[in-house]
């Protein structure tokens, strides 16, 4: 049986749901008739989440290699928006490529990056104290921030917080100490965790954040999925309107939420099981196609 027959019930709430021309800033017309398979073949451009979506660890995710490869062939253009934030887009590609993806680092819009831009175009070039990888200081230095150390005893105008695997009680006391000082609080992504191999839960950036914003009584602020910056660096990639992309990932809160409120269609990489994808329509209305997997997509497309 076809998948696309499997989700009845999507594809009408998929296609029941009009959209009109500047729908989430960059929508476009969408006939009721038309199938999900019309329509995701008639966008032109795929962004995919990457831990959780295209690969779990290191361990590349069944159905990742045949859904890109249909895509390419098809003359699509296919790209990573991630939240990754330890990584640079260049360390991200490589990865990929190992998983058996052709990616360049063209291809990848991280949080690594995203950050360093977001506080530039925000604020200027700041001096900034960096909770993070070295790709993290690297990309807020390409991006024209001046990066001190973090025992530097002048107060910088910002700290910027990105998945710190040496993070400790020491230096949590001393960003809160210079935050209280005035500095601004910058962080990559607000992701808790993100799945990893063996069905592994990975602290990420968020818990680190969340102890900071504790000690402070401040919230911060995120460059990371769902906030828009990211979609919208990747949609600058090609020139494309949101509403001729798809976004595809397996975080409902930020690829799908994120994903809609930027103008793009949305799918979702539920992991329910296909008694659960029909019914959980009407409690998921961002997402424009609710699947378990990505094999479920590669059927849709044909393969």
């Amino acid at each position: 049986m076809r998948i696309a027959a499997l989700f009845a019930v999507v594809r009408g709430f998929f296609c029941v749901k009009p959209s009109v021309e500047g729908e989430g800033g960059n929508g476009r017309l969408r006939s009721k008739n038309e199938t999900v398979e019309e329509l995701l073949w008639r966008a032109n451009a795929w962004f995919f989440d990457l831990d959780g979506s295209i690969h779990f660890g290191d361990a590349v995710a069944p159905g990742a290699r045949e859904v890109v490869a249909r895509l390419r062939a098809a003359g699509k253009r296919v790209a990573y928006v991630t939240n990754n934030s330890r990584h640079s887009a260049a360390e991200i590609a490589a990865k990929l490529r190992g998983l058996g993806l052709a990616a360049e680092a063209e291809d990848v819009v991280a949080a690594t990056e995203g950050v360093g831009r977001y506080a530039r175009e925000r604020y200027g070039s700041l001096r900034v104290k960096a909770a993070g990888s070295d790709a993290l200081r690297a990309a807020l230095a390409a991006a024209g921030h001046e990066v001190v150390g973090i025992d530097d005893e002048a107060c910088p105008e910002a700290v910027v917080v990105g998945l710190d695997r040496a993070f400790a009680y020491a230096k949590l006391a001393r960003l809160v100490r210079d935050i209280k000082r005035g500095a601004k609080l910058i962080a990559a992504n607000a992701d808790r965790s993100h799945p990893g191999s063996g069905g592994a839960s990975v602290p990420e950036t968020g818990a680190l954040v969340a102890a900071i914003e504790a000690a402070v009584g401040a919230r911060a602020e995120f460059a990371g999925k769902p906030e828009p910056h990211l979609f919208r660096y990747a949609l600058e990639l090609g020139g494309w309107q949101a509403g001729n992309c798809v976004m595809v990932g397996d975080n409902y809160g930020t690829d799908i939420v994120g994903g809609k409120r930027a103008g793009m269609l949305t799918a979702w990489l539920s992991g329910l099981d296909e008694s659960a994808v029909a019914s959980s329509a009407s409690s998921h209305p961002d997402a424009d196609l609710i699947v378990r997997h990505l094999p479920d997509i590669h059927h849709l497309l044909g393969g």
